[in-house]
């Protein structure tokens, strides 16, 4: 199976001669050299202008639902803008989106609703349909891509933990998410946004797809033996009486209620 940002051929092409903005975290991590997509992209060549960054940070390690600041990448010395901050609006607006031409996404999800990284796409998403910007998804296999499962969002709760009207477990890769976002009508500037997908080469929803051990997608989420647990913790939750702890040794594995 090859991932999409393994695909240079497809879309390097693409991003020639352009302003490139990118959306990624630590899971930007091109096989099989191990080499994250940002130093793949500068030894290409490639003008990289802004680095937008998720829930976590660029580098991943923030807790979960912490404030993360704008920074500087320090081997290249490219501005990261954190849209997990106080000033998330402001990267949104105009001034922040006209500093590129193409919007480059290369980051690890897991394919559950409440998970935060989709929604910063969509809002990008949003963003670069409003003021003519193209985005291209290199995409990754969905560890969970082989169920669906849980309850569709009902939109009159819409939160940051839950964006578009798709299941618990919804089964789909981001790229396959963002042409449903688009087809449906469901980003805020309806379905304009110039999207590519650079699809997984040789991967079905019955491959199998186990997260890299070394390569954890956030804090909380311990990869492959978690990541069935992960998608179950949202049911306790629902439970008003039952609490969660993130900082346990084995977050994803464990919950409670107070006697």
């Amino acid at each position: 199976m090859i991932t999409g940002d393994e695909r240079t051929e497809l879309y390097l092409p693409l991003i020639n001669g352009k302003r490139v903005a990118l959306f990624s975290n630590q899971t930007g991590v091109v096989e099989p050299e191990q080499q994250h997509i940002l130093d793949l992209l500068v030894e290409k060549g490639v003008n990289i202008t802004t680095i937008f960054s998720p829930e976590h940070g660029f580098r991943g390690n923030a807790d979960a639902g912490a404030t993360v600041g704008d920074g500087v990448d320090e081997r290249t010395g490219i501005p990261i803008l954190s849209l997990y901050g106080q000033n998330r609006e402001k990267h949104l607006g105009e001034e922040s989106i006209k500093l590129f031409d193409v919007l480059l996404v290369d980051i690890q999800d897991v394919g559950l609703r409440y998970y935060t990284y989709y929604i910063t796409m969509c809002h990008l998403m949003d963003a670069c349909t409003k003021y003519g910007r193209e985005v291209i998804i290199l995409d990754r296999p969905n560890p969970n891509g082989h169920y669906v499962d849980g309850p569709i969002l009902n939109m009159a709760l819409r939160s940051g933990v839950g964006h578009l009207p798709i299941p618990v477990v919804h089964g789909m890769t981001l790229g396959e998410l963002a042409r449903m976002a688009v087809g449906e009508k469901w980003l805020n500037e309806g379905n304009q946004c110039k999207l590519t997908v650079i699809s997984c080469q040789n991967y079905t929803h019955q491959t199998h797809y186990a997260l890299p051990v070394h390569r954890c997608i956030s804090p909380t989420v311990i990869p492959l033996r978690h990541r069935v647990c992960q998608e179950q913790q949202i049911r306790p939750c629902w439970d008003r009486s039952a609490s969660e702890e993130t900082s346990l040794t084995c977050p994803t594995k464990q919950y409670g209620k107070k006697k």
